[in-house]
């Protein structure tokens, strides 16, 4: 009986583990970039940095990006005196960064942001969010100032 239930409780446990999410894993949620004329010019399924780690960490040492993927940066968890600004130090590959408001509208960009450059990325004022894509999707989708993000995050202002 009692190796019975050592064989139960060893199945559950297994079970259990293999249902479980990994540590490697990443949630991923989709984002879609609007035209003002109500179009979608372009759609991702991204990571969110939403922790000071995440961002800290955001794509440093990975050396490819899916297309059409990419990570958001949740800048509401840094205080809000905090100036900011990005940088590529030990990232290894090129990247658009767009600065996105309150209102989820695009204000601003970077393109083609260069591997391991440690000159800090500044927007002209303080995003609510930040999206890194692979470098040249900007001019590939045609992302334009005014365009809108249609993202979760945004309605838990």
């Amino acid at each position: 009986m009692f190796k019975f239930l050592r064989l139960i409780a060893l199945s559950v446990l297994v079970f259990t583990a293999s249902c479980s999410k990994s540590e490697n894993e990443v949630a991923l949620s989709d984002l879609q970039i609007i035209t003002p004329e109500g179009a979608v010019r372009a759609a991702y399924k991204v990571e969110t940095a939403d922790t000071k780690e995440k961002m800290y960490n955001g794509l440093m040492g990975r050396t490819s990006l899916d297309i059409n993927s990419g990570l958001v940066f949740d800048i509401n968890i840094l205080p809000q005196d905090m100036e900011v600004a990005l940088w590529m130090k030990d990232t290894l590959i090129p990247l658009d960064i767009v600065f996105v408001d309150e209102n989820g509208v695009v204000f601003s960009y970077y393109e083609n942001a260069r591997p391991n450059d440690v000159t800090p990325i500044y927007p002209p004022k303080r995003p609510r969010l930040v999206l890194e894509i692979n470098g040249g999707q900007i001019a590939q989708y045609g992302i334009s100032i005014g365009d809108k993000f249609k993202f979760d995050l945004l309605d838990k202002k």
